[in-house]
């Protein structure tokens, strides 16, 4: 049974990331090496707010959340803050925080590539964590705002925050997915005459 909030062990009962450093094989933590900070940021958040119901859920897609993220070369941070405003202009299409996010991010995506300092893949220890989770804790937190003043219902909120987590895991896995076409070469076989 997954449950809201950190936990002391595993006979304490466990959140979404506790499980998924369980599974991993790490120590029991909501903090696994495995993932990427952001995504767990955005677990964290979607399995506190989430009903106890829906919580449940949860647990299939643990699995996927293990080594999720940690592509090198992969910025994650900017994918999962997208994806957060994407979801918090489709709960809130007037709310003035997303589409700032959005050009942000765009600004951010426009400026020549430039390679990952420490921390940039979310490794690093203490600092790099929060240089993540921090951002994506507050547009969390917007996205809970806006779907209070859209007024949604409990079912439709959990649909929504689970919808959120799934397009998040989509997203970085496509990331990772490019990532990787691009850095293997094309193996041509010679032509036989």
């Amino acid at each position: 049974m997954l449950e809201a909030g950190a936990h002391r062990d595993a006979e304490a009962g466990s959140c979404l990331m506790e499980y998924v450093s369980v599974l991993a094989g790490e120590r029991f933590t909501d903090r696994p090496s495995c993932t990427h900070p952001a995504l767990a940021a955005v677990a964290w958040q979607v399995n506190d707010a989430v009903s106890s119901t829906s919580r449940q859920q949860l647990a299939t897609r643990a699995v996927t959340l293990i080594g999720l993220g940690r592509e090198a070369g992969v910025e994650v941070r900017p994918i999962v803050l997208a994806t957060i405003a994407r979801a918090g202009l489709a709960v809130d299409p007037g709310n003035r925080f997303f589409p700032r996010l959005q050009r942000r991010l765009e600004r951010r995506a426009s400026v020549a590539p430039r390679r990952p300092g420490r921390g940039e893949n979310g490794n690093g220890g203490r600092l790099a964590t929060l240089l993540h989770v921090g951002p994506v804790n507050h547009a969390c937190a917007h996205l809970l705002v806006a779907a209070r003043v859209a007024d949604l219902d409990a079912d439709a909120r959990d649909r929504m925050l689970i919808g959120l987590l799934d397009d998040t895991i989509a997203a970085v896995r496509d990331a990772e997915r490019a990532h990787r076409a691009e850095a293997t070469p094309l193996v041509v076989e010679p032509t036989r005459v």
